[in-house]
């Protein structure tokens, strides 16, 4: 099998959601830390036969080659821009340089901020047929209208799905994809689905998430929705 994976947003960021602050010396640490679980991520899929190619699409940084180095032969390009752009110019430019895209198996788009914990990695299924998020919201932020709320740090996208990259929706966020594809396109929710099925925010510091954590800002350990169950079936 073939990936390729796409990171994107700023790195050695300080602080929480909104905050512009980065690239200081306190803020080094964690982003490699995070770079490095990435990568321990990454070597499991080589040693399951899975080839992977990363792109990275962040802003100027004085760290840049200390942050290229550790993807190093998983690298196939980056872009690094000056100015603030937003969340989907980052992932649409980069998706538009992607060249003979048929070629992998499944593309994975990622917040380079992010340190993968080693459940990510267990649960982690390549072969997976739908279009993945991480989980939905927690309660009460669950709902974009009628839909679910996903979490946007991650999306998964087997190759079948390809023809819909174009329809992913990061004006802001990411948060109202799941709703966005059912809303605007033939999508369903057949095609659609979660890698945990228990609630989590994408905001590590807002509430615990089992699967990542985003560095360089304070991780909560409260969950808030502990006890309950997401099932797209009856949501």
């Amino acid at each position: 099998m073939k990936c390729y994976i796409l990171l994107f947003g700023e790195a050695f960021r300080e602080g929480n959601q909104g905050t512009r602050i980065r690239d200081l010396d306190t803020s080094y640490d964690n982003q490699i830390n995070a770079a490095k679980s990435q990568m321990s991520f990454i070597q499991n899929l080589n040693n399951n036969n899975i080839d992977v190619k990363v792109f990275i699409s962040s802003y100027d940084t004085k760290f840049k080659t200390n942050l290229l180095n550790i993807y190093n032969n998983n690298l196939i390009n980056y872009d690094f821009y000056s100015k603030l752009i937003g969340q989907g110019k980052l992932i649409h430019n980069a998706i538009d340089k992607i060249q003979n895209i048929s070629q992998y198996d499944f593309l994975l788009i990622m917040r380079i901020d992010l340190f993968l914990k080693d459940k990510f990695t267990e649960i982690f299924n390549p072969k997976w047929d739908k279009i993945m998020w991480p989980s939905i919201c927690f309660k009460p932020y669950h709902k974009c209208g009628l839909h679910p709320r996903v979490n946007d740090m991650i999306i998964f996208i087997p190759k079948k799905y390809y023809k819909y990259l174009k329809q992913l929706n990061y004006n802001d966020t990411g948060h109202e994809q799941w709703s966005y594809f059912i809303t605007k396109t033939d999508l369903t929710y057949n095609d659609l689905d979660t890698m945990l099925n228990t609630y989590h925010d994408s905001d590590s510091a807002k509430d615990f998430n089992p699967i990542y954590y985003i560095v360089n800002r304070s991780e909560s350990t409260e969950h808030h929705n502990k006890d309950e169950i997401f099932d797209k079936t009856t949501f």
